[in-house]
């Protein structure tokens, strides 16, 4: 196995700095999946018009 320091050589600097910005891409992309998940919210037309079928199908 070959041991390659990759703090202190340009190639590991390379490494590095690709995976920080890998994880930085990975972890943008599923905040704003979230983000967008949280604002979507039922239209409160909707949910009117689910409580009026409940309640006619209870009679």
């Amino acid at each position: 196995m070959i041991y390659v320091p990759l703090a202190t050589t340009p190639i590991g600097w390379l490494i590095l700095g690709l995976g920080g910005y890998a994880l930085y891409k990975r972890g943008k992309k599923k905040g704003e999946e979230e983000a967008a998940a949280s604002q979507i919210t039922a239209v409160p037309a909707q949910i009117e018009a689910e409580d009026k079928k409940e309640t006619k199908g209870d009679k």
